[in-house]
């Protein structure tokens, strides 16, 4: 059990703390590091941590010490591009992305690269000082970070343009793939 034991809310059953921990992880963990902060038994864990790598909320690692779980990468981009979908408009997603690619672009001017991986290139570099590098390696922390977060947005944007069009057609009574209805 871990130092520090959390205190459950009395609704949240097993399976809710067992999916709590499971995705709320940044490093793979085995179904007894996870059983024992959800409060439940190993066997219970290992019932629910079977259920979400078969929906695919959940991936299983091999690791030295047996199979390990960790919220499936696919999965979770996926909600993060449905929640800014949702949660903004077009504009402000066109917004973010001029001020990414503003960014990115200052660094590029700054550092005289073209890319992130020749900015990686230059920390090998002899004439940079300790402090010199971990700047740029905040920097390429956070340009990695920005690649990341522009392709999550250019996909909400295209998943909301595409909402949208399916609505309008929806709403005139079009329908881009119609299927053959059954008599």
């Amino acid at each position: 059990m871990s130092e520090k034991e959390p205190i459950w809310p009395d609704e949240m059953d097993a399976g809710e703390r067992v999916r709590h921990v499971a995705l709320t992880r940044t490093e793979p963990r085995n179904a007894g590091w996870i059983a024992d902060e959800a409060a439940v038994s190993r066997d219970t864990a290992v019932k629910y941590l079977t259920r979400m790598v078969e929906q695919g909320d959940l991936e299983v690692v091999e690791t030295r010490n047996g199979d390990a779980y960790k919220p499936d990468s696919v999965t979770q981009f996926l909600g993060e591009v449905r929640q800014l979908a949702e949660e903004h408009t077009l504009d402000e997603l066109t917004r973010e992305l001029n001020a990414i690619g503003n960014e990115i672009d200052a660094w590029k001017d700054d550092y005289e690269v073209e890319s992130l991986a020749a900015l990686r290139q230059t920390i090998g570099r002899d004439d940079l000082a300790g402090d010199e590098r971990r700047e740029r390696l905040n920097v390429i922390e956070e340009w990695a970070y920005n690649v990341e977060v522009r392709e999550a947005i250019q996909l909400a944007i295209s998943l909301k343009s595409s909402l949208t069009t399916l609505d309008a057609d929806s709403l005139s009574g079009e329908s881009s793939a119609t299927l053959p209805q059954e008599g």
